[in-house]
């Protein structure tokens, strides 16, 4: 097994008992489906490279909800398929921030902005789903509805479990939680 590979498991794992912990903690335990999507997703992020892996036209990368939504409207409508990734991007990225970054994503007043554009782009994902076919409509649709839940447990367990060392910085004890998770 490579490193890489060993990091990943250990990084699933880690959030893997975090989510269901915390979903315990809210009595949600039994919504396992949500709880290893999460999963998945904060696994991902904890990859710097995965945080803002998507790039505009011109090659830049997208670093706001703002950018993602502009470049999402410049897709032409045959290709789904790259909204529907864009827009599953732009959920992931809404929810991430405003669960694990909430008390930053406050300071900016993003808040509301965050919520309302991660549960628009999981309902689009939702439907793109049901009309192709493919993915997981259902889970998208829960993920739309309950999107204040889910962005909340991940604050309530960022504020629980990772301790208080959070509020400085976030990025970097972000990234100090998944160090520390290592050793």
């Amino acid at each position: 097994m490579t490193r890489d590979k060993i990091d990943t498991v250990s990084i699933r794992s880690y959030f893997s008992n975090l989510v269901n912990t915390s979903f315990f903690d809210l009595g949600k335990e039994k919504d396992r489906e949500a709880a290893e999507y999460l999963t998945e997703m904060l696994t991902e992020f904890a990859r710097a490279e995965s945080l803002y892996k998507l790039t505009d036209a011109d090659g830049k990368k997208m670093s706001t909800i703002v950018d993602m939504l502009i470049e999402s409207r410049k897709v032409p409508p045959e290709n789904n398929g790259y909204e529907r990734e864009v827009r599953k991007y732009m959920g992931d990225f809404s929810l991430f921030m405003s669960g694990i970054f909430r008390d930053y994503v406050n300071r900016g007043s993003y808040l509301s902005y965050y919520m309302s554009e991660g549960m628009k782009s999981y309902s689009v994902v939702s439907i793109l789903d049901l009309e192709r076919g493919e993915g997981n409509p259902i889970m998208f649709s829960r993920l739309a509805r309950e999107f204040e839940f889910y962005s909340g447990a991940l604050d309530y367990m960022r504020k629980v479990y990772f301790g208080p060392e959070m509020s400085a910085d976030p990025f970097s004890n972000f990234a100090l939680q998944i160090s520390r998770m290592k050793h």
